[in-house]
């Protein structure tokens, strides 16, 4: 289950949530020249700041340190996947169908062009693909039983939810020694779990995923990336959405708290929108190129222990329809650039 605070009652007032920027997290504003979007060869950061020591706690409640900015564009542009631009090449259609549970028990299988639906994929092997598939209410566990499907690969995939969904859902995919690329997970209450540390750390590169509540709710705690037991995480250009109901709020899109016997985390390249703080982070690490949507938050933009957490190149952002962002303020935490 996830760690949640019980923080104060969200600012609902549009007018109030503009103004808030909670803990540290000053939003220095600055001027800079245009540049156009980052291409992957960029994702990478060289000379990023190196992660330091977990400090204790999670910092000040919400209401302790309040800076009212004022907005100055930043012309540092950046494009993330959309909805559209991953999982499923257009025009797919499957080769195989399944209903129910699938075990892969076969070393370095390869699973591809498979629509599943209603079960859960149990890998129980390593190095195994799973490639072009559609899960409908379908999930899938790579630590089975204690025994670890390391090496894991989900590429070009999309994951979905039905009206069925509900709180106490699987995570999507979980939980160590993996990697999603080109995913689409789209409308589940919880997306992926980075845990089970000793089968290996997990990478999400070029995903869209798309959390929302259950029909049902009483004390959903739903994330798009939650880390409990995990190993280092890596994300790289990447977009994770949290919608609420006012009767059934989540937790966070990124959420790696440094008192979950967690690793180590590396952004570099994250979109998050949502939730009362869009990125929640304690684990040591580092974190470049994080954009939160502005006034998507119901706390604050962002709540990181520091100086466990090095947050640089990092903004409050507007995003078009086609994933293009245009930052509005700097976002920086703990200070810094």
């Amino acid at each position: 289950m996830a760690h949640r605070r019980t923080p104060p009652p969200r600012r609902r007032p549009a007018t109030f949530r503009r103004a808030v920027c909670v803990l540290a997290a000053v939003v220095i504003m600055t001027l800079a020249p245009a540049s156009t979007s980052v291409p992957p060869e960029l994702w990478t950061t060289p000379g990023a700041a190196p992660g330091v020591s977990v400090a204790p706690g999670e910092g000040p409640a919400p209401d302790d340190d309040v800076v009212v900015p004022t907005r100055v564009p930043e012309a540092v542009a950046a494009t993330f996947p959309t909805r559209s631009s991953v999982g499923l090449p257009a025009g797919w259609e499957p080769k195989d169908e399944h209903t129910g549970d699938l075990w892969i028990r076969a070393r370095g299988a390869v699973v591809e062009d498979l629509r599943i639906t209603g079960g859960v994929i149990r890998v129980a092997a390593e190095n195994v693909t799973l490639r072009r598939v559609q899960a409908v209410d379908a999930f899938v566990v790579n630590d089975v039983n204690g025994a670890c499907g390391s090496g894991l690969v989900v590429e070009s995939s999309t994951f979905t939810r039905t009206a069925g969904a509900t709180e106490t859902d699987l995570p999507v995919i979980g939980t160590g020694g993996f990697t999603v690329r080109d995913v689409l997970i789209d409308g589940v209450p919880e997306g992926i779990r980075v845990g089970s540390k000793h089968c290996g750390g997990v990478t999400v590169e070029n995903s869209y995923i798309a959390v929302v509540p259950p029909a049902e709710c009483q004390d959903w705690h739903g994330d798009g990336i939650q880390g409990h037991n995990g190993g280092p995480v890596l994300v790289r250009q990447s977009v994770i959405t949290l919608e609420e109901r006012a009767d059934c709020p989540g937790n966070a899109p990124f959420f790696y708290p440094g008192d979950q016997d967690n690793t180590s985390l590396t952004i570099d390249g994250l979109l998050v929108s949502g939730g009362g703080y869009p990125f929640r982070a304690g684990t040591s690490g580092t974190v470049y190129n994080l954009r939160v949507v502005d006034e998507s938050w119901g706390y604050g933009p962002a709540e990181v222990s520091c100086p466990a957490v090095a947050v640089t190149g990092s903004h409050l952002v507007t995003v078009a329809a086609n994933g293009r962002t245009t930052p509005v303020g700097r976002l920086a935490p703990c200070g810094g650039a």
